[in-house]
């Protein structure tokens, strides 16, 4: 659900960033003005939309209950139309027109909207997709109910199946009926996303021409023609790739290895394993804690990295208390603003610390050669510094990060792959930043990514091969010259949209971290 809530805000952005875009002299604009029952005067009410820049609001200030709000949208735009600092809000198709808005603070999510002729075509949609959520309410209610068990979870899920069936058959029926209007293009757009471009222009090719010429799609396609300039096909990139197959190592002890959020490798075989707490384990190759230490650090410990005379990169974020005002009300939270780098030897001593500049997370590490790469969740990029001063270098943007991971690899030949997952792609670039490669798409074939947004990890064997991994469900695949291949015997490693680590030894053994059921080693059967 919360993937289909994230897929709003994107196209509520793409149709905002194009009207931005295309903003013409003024002409006759839009006016939004009507009557809200049952609100005090000096009630702000917001008119907002995403853009390229961030969100743009319009306001106006209720008095005896009249409003009035004037804008400029030469394409239509999806808004959110709120009673600021409440929970009372609506979505509405502004256009340049004379928009009426009639409403009653006790149900404002009703509100009867005149004047819009793309209001009216959405209105159509909407009450249809009201009454198949209608069916399945009580099956949602279930399933956000604190306490479900996994089972519980997955019984729920199964039941809702034929909601999302119905939603796909709605957004079909629609799409062909209306196929001048912006919600179908916005639904056109949102089946677009996670495609690669080749079969993005093929979908659009099959529509109606009216939906080709639709300028939010064209737009739409031109960016991701954009984005394809790197795009690969693995029958491309692992052409030379010997095939490889992995099963699961049933004697490895790794079991009892719990509360496990990210891994590195010791040049000897070992693991350096962090856990939730702080705490660094180093485990030997049987499954073993063979040593453990906690250092001293300013933060919530998140990642590591080790290099090749082991010493190990300890990386926490620190936070601060901030207050923020919610629907009203004034609420304190917790908010990552620094990060802090601390270097141990492999016995645990502090060697050296200092503080990254420029990035406020690290859900990601590792070191090659003098550098230290950090990707950095919440500004979405990878950043590279010097592991010795931590002076900052390259930086590497256009991450679509997602649940709030975001991590990568470095392979032998020096390139950074990093699982885009809120893209739906594994992305390649050099030490200089610079792009170099890019593959996979949303769908359901072993060639391409599940979920809600996936891959999470992506690693290198030393042929070449290329070994991702997938959650809810987990599945783990190795990319070779016979296409992507899933390890069997993997049962499911986590709950919803968590986070898997995965680190790959020096001969090629893969090791996968689950917080609950412990480590998980899987080795070559070639």
């Amino acid at each position: 659900m919360k993937f289909k809530l994230n897929l709003l805000v994107v196209l509520a952005a793409m149709l905002g960033v194009f009207a931005c875009n295309n903003a013409k002299e003024e002409k006759s604009g839009m006016t939004l003005s009507g009557t809200i029952v049952g609100v005090t005067d000096g009630t702000k009410l917001e008119l907002a939309h995403y853009t390229e820049g961030g969100m743009q609001k319009d306001t106006a200030i209720i008095k005896e209950g009249k409003f009035e709000i004037k804008g400029d949208y030469p394409i239509p735009t999806l808004c959110y139309f709120a009673i600021a600092e409440t929970n009372n809000y609506a979505q509405i198709y502004v256009e340049n027109a004379p928009i009426t808005v009639t409403a009653d603070v006790k149900d404002f999510a009703n509100m009867k909207v005149t004047g819009s002729k793309e209001h009216d075509t959405y209105a159509i949609y909407q009450k249809e997709s009201n009454l198949i959520r209608e069916k399945y309410k009580d099956i949602m209610a279930q399933l956000y109910k604190p306490g479900n068990t996994k089972e519980q979870a997955d019984e729920l899920m199964k039941k809702l199946e034929p909601q999302q069936k119905e939603m796909e058959a709605l957004n079909e029926k629609f799409i062909k009926e209306y196929p001048a209007s912006a919600h179908a293009a916005s639904l056109v757009v949102r089946e677009l996303s996670g495609k690669n471009y080749k079969e993005a222009q093929k979908m659009v090719a099959a529509m109606d021409t009216q939906l080709q010429k639709n300028p939010t799609i064209v737009s739409t396609l031109a960016e991701m023609a954009k984005k394809s300039e790197q795009d690969v096909t693995i029958d491309e990139l692992m052409a030379n790739v010997k095939n490889v197959s992995y099963k699961v190592d049933t004697k490895y002890a790794g079991k009892e290895l719990k509360d496990i959020i990210y891994l590195g490798a010791f040049k000897n075989g070992n693991l350096c394993a962090l856990k939730k707490d702080g705490t660094v384990q180093v485990i030997n190759a049987k499954g073993e804690v063979a040593k453990e230490f906690k250092a001293s650090l300013s933060g919530q410990a998140s990642a590591l990295a080790v290099d090749g005379d082991d010493n190990i990169y300890l990386l926490c974020s620190i936070q601060e208390e901030v207050e923020k005002k919610v629907r009203g009300r004034k609420i304190k939270r917790m908010m990552p603003k620094a990060v802090e780098c601390v270097v141990l030897d492999g016995n645990g001593k502090e060697m050296k610390k200092y503080m990254l500049n420029d990035v406020i997370t690290a859900t990601g590490a590792r070191v090659v050669d003098n550098n230290l790469v950090v990707a950095d969740y919440r500004n979405a990029k990878l950043a590279m510094f010097n592991k010795e001063t931590g002076a900052a270098g390259a930086v590497m943007k256009d991450m679509r990060p997602c649940c709030g991971i975001l991590d990568f690899n470095v392979n032998a030949k020096k390139e950074i792959l990093v699982a885009n997952l809120g893209a739906f792609r594994v992305q390649g670039f050099d030490f200089t930043g610079k792009k170099i490669l890019s593959f996979g798409q949303r769908g359901k074939t072993v060639n391409d990514f599940h979920g809600c947004c996936n891959p999470v990890s992506v690693t290198s064997l030393s042929n070449g091969a290329i070994v991702t991994v997938e959650k809810d469900p987990t599945r783990i695949k190795i990319y070779s010259k016979e296409g992507a291949k899933q390890i069997a015997g993997i049962e499911e490693l986590v709950k919803g949209c968590s986070y898997i680590p995965m680190i790959v030894d020096g001969k090629d053994n893969l090791y996968l971290a689950s917080a609950e059921k412990g480590i998980v080693k899987c080795v070559s059967v070639n």
